[in-house]
């Protein structure tokens, strides 16, 4: 299986790299807290965690407590990193909680017993993005936009009996935005299991015709917007030109990577279904980043044979359905190196380096920020290429 490694050539890029390797370690970290339901021990020693990690980076935590109908201890985490454009933000969040209840065809019944360790829904995401501001916290420069990173509480829907809908976290997170701020949201949840994990070959014989699980990135819509107008949202042509721009950039990443256009896609969101949901919402931009997630009931075969909301999402499960552990580190890396590409195309690292000096006829020579980002595209692809590898 070949996949994305994500190792930089040290000549290429001076800032270090997020790694797949280091995404799985926090989500097993995240497991070992046990059942992160809303208003648990377990959630709260998670979240603490979270906190203490990011303070050690050298961040300023930033905690957002806030309570529901069906919560009365939830707390968002969140750190920022001050960008030229304090009115541009590029947010990037995961959802730290988790739930368990029935599957279909009787969806959400909650049961004596039921637990789960969350591990792909979605200590995955929670994980990986540990492991992405552990790197950003190593970056010389500053970003050109502001950047924030997010840990929802209370994302998971609390089951039939409860008296309202998921994505309290989010949500508490949108509205707290000041009017005038353009959003940019890449959503984490549930990924790892995705190109260039194959799908296994039990599946394969039982029907399922996908050689690899696909890595979908569910973005605002260009042509299909109907899921959202008729939640109400009021569609401007803004939003529309944004979302074009934005579904472009993340082809344009996924072509330089050399991501197999039939496994690593950038759709039209046309379901909500993840915290994501609120910022399009609101009228921000948003993408999530998602591996393999349906039922087999919802699909027909046994293509998609998703652990989430069960007892079976476990790290066992994930890596029974990856082929092992150093296949679902393959999986994380493919998402992990679509978001600091990203990243890396809006970091300004001459701004930091002292001994870089350039004068007013070299600074008129300097390339358009298009021809930047596209320069430091190529610079990240010759790297990461380089160091692909086979995994056995």
């Amino acid at each position: 299986m070949t996949g994305s490694i994500g190792l930089q050539e040290e000549d290429k890029i001076s800032n270090p790299w997020p790694q797949g390797d280091n995404a799985y370690n926090n989500m097993l970290q995240m497991t070992d807290f046990g059942y992160r339901k809303i208003d648990s021990e377990a959630n709260l020693n998670a979240r603490n965690w979270i906190s203490e990690e990011l303070a050690n980076m050298g961040y300023d935590v930033e905690t957002q407590s806030f309570t529901t109908n069906e919560c009365n201890d939830c707390q968002n985490i969140v750190i920022t990193i001050g960008g030229a454009i304090d009115n541009e933000w590029i947010v990037v969040g995961a959802h730290h909680d988790a739930i368990c209840y029935s599957p279909p065809p009787l969806i959400g019944f909650t049961y004596t017993g039921c637990s789960s360790e969350g591990a792909y829904d979605d200590a995955t995401g929670s994980g990986a993005l540990l492991e992405f501001a552990n790197v950003l916290s190593q970056w010389e420069g500053t970003p050109e936009k502001t950047w924030k990173l997010g840990w929802w509480d209370y994302e998971e829907w609390q089951g039939s009996e409860s008296s309202e809908g998921g994505g309290m976290g989010s949500s508490h997170f949108v509205d707290s935005i000041p009017n005038g701020t353009t959003v940019t949201y890449i959503n984490l949840d549930m990924f790892g299991l995705n190109w260039p994990v194959p799908t296994p070959s039990l599946s394969q014989m039982s029907g399922c015709d996908e050689e690899f699980w696909t890595l979908y990135q569910f973005t605002s819509p260009i042509d299909d917007w109907s899921y959202y107008e008729d939640r109400g949202l009021d569609v401007t042509d803004d939003m529309r030109i944004r979302a074009e721009n934005f579904q472009q950039e993340l082809t344009d990443i996924n072509n330089e990577l050399e991501h197999p256009n039939e496994w690593v896609k950038v759709i039209d969101d046309t379901k909500g279904n993840s915290d994501h949901y609120n910022f399009i919402m609101a009228g921000h931009t948003a993408t999530w980043l998602r591996g393999q997630h349906q039922y087999i009931a919802e699909e027909g075969d046994s293509c998609e044979q998703t652990p989430k909301h069960a007892q079976t999402d476990s790290v066992n499960t994930l890596n029974q359905l990856g082929g092992g552990r150093s296949n679902v580190e393959s999986g994380l890396q493919t998402g992990l190196d679509i978001i600091a590409t990203y990243a890396h195309s809006n970091w300004d690292i001459q701004s930091s380096n002292e001994n870089s000096t350039l004068s007013n006829n070299e600074s008129s020579l300097l390339p358009t920020p298009i021809g930047n980002i596209s320069i430091c595209l190529v610079a990240i692809t010759v790297a990461i290429l380089k160091r692909r590898k086979e995994i056995v």
